[in-house]
């Protein structure tokens, strides 16, 4: 179901440059032909890397927000899967649930994080990020639909900016001795590089899912971009991803030949935090060190670590992760072209089955759950 022409298949592959630093790897982009990359570590599946295929949602208004989805994302559209309305994009899913009452989870704009905060952080488009934040301001400028978060530019930033691309050094993450190093090289307000390909900036959609639109693609357009999550280790998630669902690591590259092979596990994989870096959607700036990413058939999946520890968000949030079933985002999901052999793969490796089989439309899934609880449900393919 994947709909680009040749005109946005040029602008995605621009965009990559940001989704690198920021999301892991574009959605359907393809994989560069190497005969070497797609191979997996010793003991990992063998059978084909899923595609991402939902995000599932728990709505006490489901069309509320499919109206919301398509103001911010006019190329979508509804849709329904396996009977559930639905908002479809690039062939990625927003599939709602409805609720009677607001389910736990959403984004707390004054909290900055999701409350309680699980395995899932944000998801969005990429597009020309100063192109959809004025058009959605001319659309709403008083921002009750679409209030854009503040994005912060440094330490001592107290009022923050509505996109990256606004900040004095928003072309780059910096942490705050590279802010410093840079500010004496180029002054306070350098010229912003529109080349980097980096701009971003969040909203919160109405059931409170955090929205990330990214980039300076030379469109206004938006496409798919992104899926990132937190993790109390993100190189150890990776992992167990890639041990248990079939998805790979990104290659390791030669520096001076630019040829790629497969990428071991990591090991260690539980390693140290680095420092904070801006612009940030958290005063505090966020840590981004380390970061991990796998590819899926269609996508890439990011994962940073979660934030609220060691103090940073003050003793009320700085908690571990919570499961995420029930929440305001219940489950990701992903689908494979046979589920016996994912299956088989899962109990010889003691990965328990939380769900299922159970029917999803004209086929059939289960629900498992990863390291740090973030549900996850494997479609059999067949269901669109």
């Amino acid at each position: 179901m994947m709909r680009h022409g040749t005109r946005r298949d040029s602008t995605r592959l621009a965009a990559c440059a940001l989704a690198a630093a920021l999301a892991g790897a574009c959605a359907g982009e393809a994989p560069e032909p190497d005969a070497g990359e797609g191979a997996a570590p010793d003991g990992a599946p063998t059978f084909p890397a899923p595609t991402f295929h939902h995000i599932h949602v728990n709505s006490v208004d489901p069309e509320r927000a499919l109206d919301w989805w398509e103001t911010f994302w006019p190329a979508g559209q509804r849709t329904t899967v396996a009977g559930l309305p639905a908002f479809e994009a690039d062939g990625v899913y927003l599939l709602y649930t409805t609720v009677d009452e607001p389910a736990p989870g959403a984004f707390d704009p004054e909290r900055r994080q999701s409350v309680p905060q699980s395995p899932f952080w944000t998801t969005g488009p990429s597009t020309d990020g100063l192109a959809l934040y004025e058009r959605l301001t001319a659309l709403d400028p008083d921002g009750e639909r679409f209030g854009f978060l503040p994005v912060y530019t440094g330490p001592d930033d107290t009022q923050g900016v509505p996109h990256s691309g606004l900040a004095p050094f928003g072309d780059q993450l910096l942490t705050v001795a590279e802010m410093a190093e840079r500010a004496a090289r180029e002054g306070a307000s350098p010229a912003r590089d529109r080349t980097s390909g980096q701009d971003f900036g969040y909203l919160v959609d109405p059931d409170g899912i955090l929205v990330e639109f990214n980039g300076n693609a030379a469109t206004e357009d938006l496409f798919y971009g992104h899926l990132h999550f937190w993790h109390e280790q993100p190189l150890c998630a990776a992992n167990w991803y890639v041990a248990h669902l079939g998805v790979t690591l990104p290659p390791l590259r030669d520096p001076e030949t630019g040829e790629t092979s497969p990428r071991p596990p990591y090991d260690p994989c539980a390693v140290e935090i680095g420092d904070v870096s801006f612009p940030s959607f958290l005063p505090v700036g966020q840590l981004r060190t380390p970061i991990a990413s796998v590819r899926l058939a269609n996508a890439g999946w990011m994962w940073y670590s979660r934030q609220c520890r060691d103090g940073r968000c003050g003793p009320e949030l700085d908690r571990p992760l919570s499961p995420s079933r029930g929440q305001v985002v219940d489950h990701v999901a992903v689908t494979y072209p046979d589920l016996d052999p994912v299956l088989a793969h899962l109990e010889a490796t003691g990965v328990p089955i939380l769900e299922g089989p159970h029917p999803f439309g004209d086929t059939r899934a289960v629900i498992i759950e990863d390291l740090d609880g973030l549900a996850l449900e494997l479609i059999e393919a067949g269901a669109d």
